[in-house]
C-alpha cells in the first residue's frame, strides 16, 4: 500500500486509524469494566419493582437468582468485548480494498443498539422467575464516559477514517487500472 500512496495521505490515514483505535480500546474498556454493573442494577431494580414476587423468592432462591444475572452480565460483556477486538483487529489490515468493504459492518455494530442488545441474557434469566426484563436507557445507563466515547468521539472518529480509507480505496483502484492497462499495451506491442 505504501508504494502507490501519496505520504500525506498515509500519514494522515494512520492517524486516523491510530485513533479510531484508541477510541475503540476505550470503548472496550468501558465494556468490560461498566457494563456489567449496569446489567446487575438494572436487574435489581428489576426485581425490586416487583415487591410480591420478591417476596415470595426465598434467601437461597435470591442469592442463586442473583448469581445466575451477574454470570449473565458478565457473559454478555464477554462476548460483546471479544466481538469488538475483533472488530478492531480487522483495522490492522494493510489491504484497504479489502478493509473498506468492512467498516459498513464494523460502524453498525459500534453502536448502542447493539451494546443494549447485552441485557437479552439477563432479562431471560429474570423473565424465568416471573421478573420484568431490563432495558437499558441508553449509553449513560453505563456511564457518561462511555456515552461520550459511543455516541461522540467513535463516530467522528469513524467518519474521517472512512473517507480517508475510501479515498485511498479509490486511487489504489484507479493505480491498479493503470497498470493492467499499461501491461495490456505493452503485451500488445510484443506480439
Amino acid at each position: 500500500m505504501a508504494d502507490h500512496l501519496d505520504p500525506a495521505l498515509i500519514r494522515d490515514l494512520t492517524e486516523a486509524k491510530a485513533a479510531l483505535a484508541r477510541h475503540g480500546i476505550v470503548i472496550i474498556r468501558s465494556i468490560e469494566t461498566e457494563l456489567e454493573p449496569a446489567l446487575v442494577a438494572e436487574a435489581k431494580n428489576s426485581i425490586a419493582s416487583s415487591p410480591s414476587k420478591l417476596a415470595k423468592l426465598k434467601d437461597d432462591d435470591l442469592d442463586r437468582l442473583m448469581a445466575d444475572v451477574r454470570k449473565a452480565s458478565i457473559g454478555a460483556a464477554l462476548d460483546l468485548k471479544k466481538l469488538y477486538i475483533r472488530l478492531l483487529a480487522k483495522l490492522g489490515t494493510d489491504y484497504i480494498g479489502d478493509l473498506v468493504k468492512e467498516l459498513d459492518g464494523i460502524d453498525q455494530l459500534f453502536k448502542w443498539e447493539r451494546v443494549a442488545q447485552a441485557a437479552g441474557p439477563v432479562s431471560k434469566k429474570l423473565e424465568e422467575e416471573g421478573f420484568g426484563e431490563i432495558v437499558l436507557s441508553g449509553p449513560r445507563a453505563v456511564s457518561d464516559n462511555f456515552a461520550v466515547e459511543l455516541g461522540d468521539k467513535w463516530p467522528q472518529s469513524f467518519s474521517r477514517f472512512r473517507s480517508l480509507a475510501d479515498l485511498a480505496a479509490k486511487v489504489l483502484e484507479e493505480q491498479e487500472k493503470e497498470e493492467l492497462a499499461a501491461k495490456a499495451k505493452k503485451g500488445m506491442r510484443k506480439g
